[in-house]
Parts: structure tokens; sequence; C-alpha cells
């Protein structure tokens, strides 16, 4: 959303940090930032590498990515790598490729798509030649396209200046012969594309015409009129650029060579190659030659027109041929891979059989050696067993003896005893380990809470026009979250996702994914802001693809009803999209909710569509619009319209504005002096202006505010952090914590069934599912995992023995979980309960006060000064 800075909640995309001054700032640097791209154009091996490293020598950036030197080009290629592949995706996406001499129509894409490689190409020459002044820019599939690098260059303030170079037609057939075995015919063909296509489109604009064999010839003679015609200042001075060039041009450049006449007097060329080289010799002398040109229109025209009628079929067959030449490449591939796995198990048998024959042949060896060292025993043990069957006898007489003697003994014992068999003890410890009855378990009454969890949507993930227009090619909420940087020690920026990763919810499985784990962790529905300005929609297609999808997930809308500004904060000022409230609005805005009321899975209390409007009091008459809209809604058959406005810092109930309930919005009206902690982290942004916030404080006014005398629903926020919109002027909650959101959201639920008997009306709405920019979701993130969703299921299963008797009851054993949870802190600091009990929202009087003394700024800040020691000093802060 798009909201002021004293609210917090930001949901317009920014390029920049936002604040008053921001705009000016942006002005200037822009002004100051203007660069310079030579843009190198011509056909595949005419001499662009070489005119592209010359110009390089003279001081122009090359990229950082370059495509290496390979055979062909043994000098280097000094192109960009990272643009030549995405180059060849989106001519295959349109059905083209490198050496395809059709005409190629960037709008064949479609908008979305072309969009997308325009946001690409800008990426990558922004990464590539960072903050160059002056870059030299060479791929030759460009001259193809060049109308859509020119303007994705002027939307990036950078000035072009054209050399095209052109180089013999016969040497560069002979050349993509040796280099690709392309026919003459075809080569001619593609030479001729090129080199129409990029005269073409830099009629009108700086440009020179080089011919690659004079450059061999004379090079201090073209970069002479280069430097002149295109009114370049060289990084280098003249002596060093020319030392270097003396060096760099030689005729080893060149590998094949011919003569204009030769070309003129081949018979196989055809007409268009040779009258189409003609005039642009021509306009290397006068580059406006009208006769050269009405030439080249001619050529243009008739090779435009012939093309469709034998590109399409010479392309389509060469396609299927290739396709029918993959498949059979496939099949042999996977014979060989077959053939090879199977002599592959051949080898290993083998190799088994050879390491058994072996092992055998060892074996072998070892039984006929241990068979003679047994021999050998055997003749000693036949020795030792006769002494043994004498010494054997002896003993059998012994024992006989001694039998005897035994026999007598018992019987005399006999006579004197009596022999008795053993009791089994009852109470022995056997007898116990296996006749104990167990003790009786504890019975413990579980049960579910029925409070409906709602959890704020933000469809700002995906690209839309307007974003892209305002804050750049591509730009999503994924923007600003992945650049944000800390700003103190353990700060945890950027915030990384996990399961879901940088999704787009254009895609419908992104959103399906979503519902699962939505359900899975026990929400009851979402609630999708909704951008409507007097007809005007945005970001809407998630919505719309969740209205079309089957997936049975609850819902209702937010309508966040404010400016969308430059600065992020809902002003007045830098609109962007303006509310203009005009008249009919009501009528239609209403209207139009209806296809969302018409839903089944729509929210619903008693029959009554619930709609949150964000902030009431920027209506115009907020109790005629309402009045309009239950009208309206009650004459479509519905009992009526349940109206819920956000707990905004100007308003304090709902019949201010005619609405039926107030649903609290941390963190509004909880970003106080009264919410800061006691000890602040270590800041390490020399730039930071931001607030920081007290996660347990913060909790701790949710739990002190009275019960009110109107219909409101509690609200809670797992964390807050808006560094990724205001890097340097953020609000930052510190000391939250999966552990500590559990315990405040198993209050809040405790609280719901204290006030709301109805179950249907027990709505707690968690702010928010997805806030990634304002640090602000329960979605999955590398620091946290699954942890907040967690704690969200595990609160609503109770134990009905031990719930508190009342509110204070809880509150208190709430204050006593804050004080004793410290893991995972930013600031460990200990935190007294007595100071828990006495942290209450701002009252009634300071925020009227405060909202008056905003006329007279110093004044505000000095009363805010004073208002902010007064507050902690009653929570005992001495710092």
């Amino acid at each position: 959303m798009n909201k002021p800075p004293e609210n917090l909640h930001d949901a317009t995309p920014s390029l920049e940090v936002a604040g008053e001054a921001a705009p000016r700032a942006r002005k200037a640097k822009l002004a100051a930032a203007r660069r310079t791209c030579i843009m190198v154009l011509g056909m595949h091996r005419s001499g662009t590498s070489a005119l592209t490293r010359a110009i390089s020598l003279l001081g122009a950036e090359l990229p950082k990515n370059m495509l290496g030197a390979n055979s062909s080009n043994p000098a280097g290629h000094w192109e960009p790598a990272r643009l030549i592949e995405l180059h060849d995706k989106m001519l295959a996406e349109a059905g083209s490729r490198w050496d395809d001499w059709r005409p190629f129509d960037p709008t064949d894409l479609g908008a979305p798509r072309l969009r997308f490689y325009k946001a690409e190409i800008a990426r990558l020459i922004d990464e590539e030649y960072g903050s160059a002044p002056l870059f030299v820019l060479k791929e030759p599939r460009i001259s193809r396209f060049v109308p859509l690098y020119a303007d994705i260059l002027k939307r990036m303030r950078i000035d072009v200046r054209y050399v095209l170079i052109q180089r013999n037609p016969l040497a560069v057939i002979a050349s993509l012969a040796n280099r690709n075995g392309f026919t003459m015919g075809f080569s001619s063909l593609l030479w001729l594309r090129h080199e129409l296509e990029a005269e073409r489109a830099t009629r009108g604009q700086p440009r020179i015409f080089l011919s690659y064999e004079g450059m061999l010839d004379d090079w201090r003679a073209g970069f002479e009129e280069m430097t002149s015609v295109l009114k370049i200042g060289w990084p280098r001075s003249n002596i060093e650029w020319r030392t270097l060039l003396a060096a760099h041009f030689s005729a080893d450049h060149q590998h094949f060579a011919a003569g204009a006449d030769l070309l003129e007097a081949d018979p196989r060329i055809i007409a268009w190659v040779k009258g189409a080289y003609a005039a642009l010799t021509a306009l290397r002398s006068d580059e406006i030659d009208a006769v050269a040109v009405t030439k080249l229109d001619q050529i243009k025209t008739e090779f435009d027109t012939a093309s469709p009628f034998f590109g399409d079929a010479f392309f389509l067959e060469l396609d299927a041929r290739l396709r029918v030449l993959h498949q059979e490449k496939t099949a042999h591939q996977q014979v060989a891979e077959q053939r090879g796995e199977e002599i592959a198990k051949l080898a290993a048998e083998y190799g088994q059989k050879v390491s058994e024959v072996q092992a055998q042949t060892v074996q072998q060896r070892a039984e006929r050696t241990e068979l003679q060292r047994l021999a050998g025993e055997s003749a000693s043990l036949t020795h030792e067993l006769k002494e043994s069957q004498t010494l054997v006898s002896d003993l059998n007489d012994q024992i006989q003896a001694l039998q005897a003697e035994r026999l007598a003994l018992e019987i005399r014992l006999n006579n004197s005893a009596l022999s008795s068999a053993p009791e089994v003890i009852a109470h022995s410890c056997s007898f116990e380990a296996f006749s104990k009855v167990p003790e009786e378990q504890e019975v413990v009454n579980v049960y579910c809470d029925e409070a409906k969890l709602i959890a704020f949507y933000l469809p700002q993930f995906h690209r839309i026009n307007e974003n892209s227009e305002w804050w750049g090619p591509g730009f999503t909420e994924w923007t600003n979250v992945a650049r944000a940087t800390p700003n103190f020690s353990g700060h945890n920026q950027p915030r990384i996702p996990r399961e879901l990763g940088y999704y787009d919810l254009t895609h419908p499985n992104t959103m399906r994914e979503q519902v699962e784990i939505a359900k899975l962790y026990g929400l009851h529905g979402f609630c999708f802001y909704h951008y409507w300005f007097s007809g005007k929609r945005v970001l809407e297609r998630p919505v719309d693809l969740f209205l079309k999808s089957e997936l049975e997930f609850k819902f209702c809308m937010c309508w966040a009803n404010e400016n969308w500004t430059r600065t992020w904060d809902g002003d007045t000022q830098n609109v962007l999209l303006e509310q203009k409230y005009t008249e009919g609005d009501a009528e239609a805005f209403i209207d139009g909710m209806l296809v969302y009321f018409n839903d089944q899975r729509y929210i619903k209390l008693g029959g009554a569509p619930l709609l949150v409007v964000y902030r009431a009091k920027d209506i115009p008459d907020p109790r005629r619009w309402f009045s309009i809209w239950r009208d309206r809604v009650v004459a479509q058959g519905f009992p009526g319209l349940h109206i819920s406005v956000v707990d905004f810092y100007d308003i304090s109930t709902p019949e201010e504005v005619g609405a039926d309930s107030l649903v609290e919005f941390p963190p509004h009206k909880f970003n106080g002096p009264q919410n800061h902690p006691s000890e602040f982290p270590p800041i390490t942004n020399p730039d930071f202006t931001g607030g920081i916030v007290d996660y347990r404080k913060m909790i701790a006014q949710s739990a002190n505010r009275p019960k009110p005398s109107f219909n409101m629903f509690r609200g809670i926020i797992p964390g807050w952090d808006n560094t990724a919109r205001r890097q340097n002027n953020p609000t930052i909650v510190v000391n939250s914590t999966p552990k500590l959101y559990g315990e405040w959201l198993r209050f809040l639920r405790f609280q719901a069934r204290q006030d709301h008997p109805d179950p249907d009306s027990r709505l707690i709405f968690i702010n928010a599912w997805n806030e990634w920019g304002e640090g602000c979701y329960l979605e999955p993130d590398q620091r946290w995992g699954l942890s907040y969703l967690e704690e969200t299921l595990r609160g609503k299963f109770l134990d009905a023995a031990k719930e508190p008797i009342g509110t204070d009851a809880a509150r208190s054993d709430l204050f006593d979980r804050l004080v004793s949870l410290t893991d995972h802190q930013e600031i460990s600091g200990p935190l007294p309960k007595e100071t828990l009990t006495t942290i209450v929202p701002p009252s009634q009087m300071a925020v009227r006060t405060s909202k008056l003394l905003r006329r007279w700024p110093p004044l505000h800040s000095m009363a805010r000064y004073f208002y902010k020691r007064l507050l902690l000093k009653r929570q005992g802060y001495n710092g």
C-alpha cells in the first residue's frame, strides 16, 4: 500500500529512498549521469570484432563478461556473452534464430514478453558497463533490431553513436563457408538482411560508414573521420592510442580478401547484394546520398516482400529437418549409451571372473601348503593321542572310586534332613513388575479455538506497466526487497524467501501453493488490497486469477484508498495516481465490488459482505458514501454490507464515519515513543534517521487496551521493518520472534473468545501474509523458516483446564512469558513486568494536539521530544 510515513505502511514501489528531497536528488543525479554508447553494427565476419577492440584501445569501456576467443576469431570477439545468450532466447521465442534472413519484429513477442526483454537488456547493460561514461557495444544480432536498442538506451538516458562497418560480401561469404559451412546463396541473404536493417534504422542518427578493407589499408584516416563525424573525445591521448592501434591493425586480421570488381563480375551473387554493397559504398562518402538511399529502399522493399514466401518455407522445412536429425541423433545416442552400458557390464563381469580365477589359484596354493602343514601335525598328534589314551584309562579308575564314595555320603545326609521346594513370594520385584496396574493417566481436555484469522495480502509481486514506467523496466516488490542492507549489527536484511522463492503472482500455481500453506497452518482467509482510482484498477490481476480459480479459501477486500506518490506516503505532492472521489465514484466503486461479493468464498458476517476501508476519513462525506454502498448492495439481494474501517491515526470509533466496526492495524498507533526500546542497537548506517520500536512493548500496549464500547477486530503483526522501502529512514521493530508472536496471538484469541460470544464474528486480522518490503509476513524465509506459521497453528489448540480466569489473569500470564522469553532478540536488555503494565497508546488529547501542532513543525518537534521523555521516564528509563 502507498501510505504516509507516520503510518508506516507503504505499498507503492519505489527505486528511491523515501523523503521530500528524493525527487530533486533524483533529477540532479540523472542530469549528471549522461553516458555515451558507441554501437558497432555490421554483418557477422565483417570486421566488427577488430573495430570494437580498436575503439576500446581509444578508451571506450568493454563489457565485463565477454565471449572468448576461438579458432575462427583467435583475437577475441569483444562482445557481451550474456547479451548474446539473451538475444538467442528472444529470437527463438519469436520463431527466429541468429542466422535467419527474414525480417524480425520484436512486437511479435507480445507486449508482456517484450517488456521483459527490454528490462533484461537494460539490466545487463548496467551490469556489464556499470557507470562508464563511454562504452562500446558490439553484437551482430543487434543489426536486425536496432530500434529496440535505441528505445532502451533512450530510456536509460544514454546517447548513441553508430559505426556501420561493411566488408566485401565475397569475403564474408567465404568466411561463413569456412566457419559454418553456409552456402553462397544463404550467406548472401544473411549479409543483405543485416546491412539493410542497420542502415535503415540509423538514418537521421549520429553515424559513420567504414570499410573494413579501408581500415586495414589506412586506419588513421578512418579513426580521424570517426572522431570528427561522431564528435567523440577519446579518454586516451592521440599519441597513446595511435601507438596502440598501430600494433593492433595488420593484414593478419583478414583471412579472406576480395575486391569490388570481383564481386561485380561474379555471376553467382544476386543483384540485390551487388546493388546494396555499391549503395553502402557510396554512403561512406556522403551518408545522405539520395541515389544510394533510394536504391537501398528499393532493394529492401523487394527483399521484404519476397522473404515471407521463401523464408517461411525454407526455415520451416529446415526446422523440420533439424528436428528429425535431432530425433535420430538422440536415438543413436540412446543406442550408443545402451551399448556402452552393456560393454561396461561385460567388462565388469570379465574383471570379476579374472579376479575369481586369480583368487582360486592363490587359494589352491594356500591349501597345498596347509595340507603339508597338517600332515606334519597329524603325525605329532597321533603320538600325543596314544599317550592321552593311557592317561584317560588311569583317570577312569579314579572316577569310579570317587563315585562310590559320593553315594555313601548322600545316603547319610538323607537320613538327617528333609528337602523342601522354595516358595513363590507374592510381592517379589518380578511379580510386581508383571502384575502392577498402571497409574491413572492425566486427562487433558483439548479443544480448538474458533477465531478466524484473516491475513492482509499484497498483490504487488508481478510486473505492471505503471510500475515499469515510474520506477524502471520490470519493477516489482522484489526489486526493493533484494537491495536492502543492514542498518545495524545483527539487522536481518535483506529478507530472503525460502519455500515459495521470489514468486510471480501472475503464475496460477503461485497462489495455489500460498493457499495450501495458509490452510495447512490454520488461516481462515486473505484480505486482498484493492487499488481503485475513479474506475482505474491496478495490481488487479492476482485477485482476478483467484476468482477464476477453484481454490477453496475464504477472502475479502480492503480498499487501499490513498494516493500513489513518488515518496511512498500517500500525500498530495508528487502524485502518480490520485484518488479524486468525483461525482458517481461511490456508485461505480461498489458496483465493481459486486463481482467479489457474489463469490461463494467471500467472507460475510450474518450474510453481509465484509468490506474493509483503509483511510475512511479521506473520503469526502464518508457517511453518504457508505449509505450509497449499503443501499446498492441490499438491492442486489444481500441483507446488508458490513463496513469495517482501519484504526488509522485520525479515527477513534467507527461511529465517526458511519461504519460498523474498526480493524486494529499494527503498527498504526503502536510506533510512538511509549514503545521505543530501553536500549538501542549500535547503528552502522551513518545516514540513518529512522525509528526503532520494541516488539515486546507493542504486545504490552495491545494487551493493555481496554475493551471498547464499539465493535472492534483485533490486529497483530509478526514483525515490521520497512528498510527495503526506506533504507535510511525506516521504522524497525526489534525483538520480534516467532515465540513472542505466538504468545501475542494466543492472548488475542483468548480476548476474542471473551469479547465475541458468536464464533462467526471472532475475527483477528494479521498484518500481513506477504508484505516483504515491510518485513511483515508469515511466509517462510531463510532465517525463521516455517516458525511463524507453526506458532499460528499452535495457538489454535487449547487446554481447557489451563485457561486463565478473566482477561486480567490472561494479561498477567502474557507479561510473565514476555519477561522470560529472551532468545533470538536483537536487544536482550531486561524488561520488567512493571514496565509492561504501564504501556498504553497515546491519549486522544495527545493525538489531537499532535495533529494541531503539525501546522507549526518547530513546535511539533519540541512537543514530540518532551512527550517522548515523559513516557520514557514513566517506564523507568534512565538512558
